[in-house]
């Protein structure tokens, strides 16, 4: 009986000892960039990037208070986590250049190939930085399952469009020239390979590479992107937001008359379009005062 009830001690402490291990107390963060970004691609992990100062006071609070939040620490479990210091070594300082870090602190998220996923800017609270953290974990898995198919095709336009839509958005929401040149150069490839892809995904690429063009006031391609697109047969909602792009494309171009003429078609036609306020107050803002 002795034996037994021994035998069966020594089996339920072997139990306890195969538990789970005990979550860690603090975000483990690496020191070196692109070993972060090595470990990202290996482990198919997005990476946070927490760029610094030693003078910058809310980056100190940032470390006393939500990166030690357990939930915080928790859920940072599924990304690989870095610093960066602005102000450090020359390398340091060339990857915050190089993602237009201008104030601090940043906390920026990129794919394990580097590219912007989101950023905060400013201070961000253990109340709050949980749900960022799911949010951009929801992005990351779409951006690196479209890095992945063109790790396999380079070529592959639904890839390449997508990545590019994804970079245009985060280039608008943030002003990043630099996620902005990066996404007419994926959309770019993308409407060069889209022939076999549906008529409704290509028109979407040629109108967010058309409104780039008008950014670099490169009018002329601005005016054949957009003319492509409606060549596609747009279905009735997507004709106006087209046609305001060709609209505003001859305003800044400065054929002033054919943008008149393109916007009032919005107004007259579907004039129940959420465009079609944009293109009245567009209207209203053009008549002489």
């Amino acid at each position: 009986m002795i034996a037994g009830l021994t035998l069966t001690v020594v089996l339920a402490a072997g139990f306890r000892g195969a538990a789970p291990p005990s979550p860690p107390a603090s975000i483990h963060w690496e020191k070196n960039f692109d070993e972060a970004l090595r470990k990202a691609r290996r482990a198919g992990k997005p990476v946070i990037v927490d760029f610094w100062a030693e003078w910058c006071s809310w980056c100190i609070r940032l470390d006393h208070t939500t990166y030690v939040d357990p939930l915080v620490v928790h859920k940072a479990q599924d990304f690989v986590a870095v610093k960066v210091d602005t102000e450090g070594s020359p390398k340091d300082v060339d990857v915050a250049r190089r993602y237009w870090v201008d104030n601090l602190p940043t906390i920026l998220f990129v794919s394990p190939q580097g590219r912007q996923l989101w950023r905060v800017n400013g201070y961000q609270g253990e109340g709050v930085f949980p749900r960022t953290l799911d949010k951009v974990l929801a992005i990351a898995r779409q951006v690196i399952a479209m890095e992945d198919e063109l790790l396999r095709n380079p070529d592959d336009p639904h890839a390449l469009a997508g990545l590019g839509s994804h970079l245009y958005e985060v280039g608008v929401t943030f002003y990043q020239e630099g996620c902005l040149d990066d996404a007419r150069q994926l959309l770019g490839r993308a409407a060069q390979r889209d022939g076999e892809e549906s008529s409704e995904d290509r028109r979407h690429t040629r109108m967010l590479l058309a409104v780039l063009e008008n950014m670099r006031k490169n009018f002329p391609e601005a005016e054949r992107l957009v003319k492509e697109a409606l060549s596609l047969g747009p279905r009735a909602e997507e004709q106006p937001g087209l046609l305001y792009v060709l609209g505003q494309t001859y305003l800044h171009w400065g054929r002033e008359d054919e943008g008149v003429r393109t916007i009032e078609i919005i107004v007259q036609q579907y004039p129940q379009s959420p465009i079609a306020q944009k293109a009245r107050e567009t209207l209203t803002n053009l008549k002489p005062r």
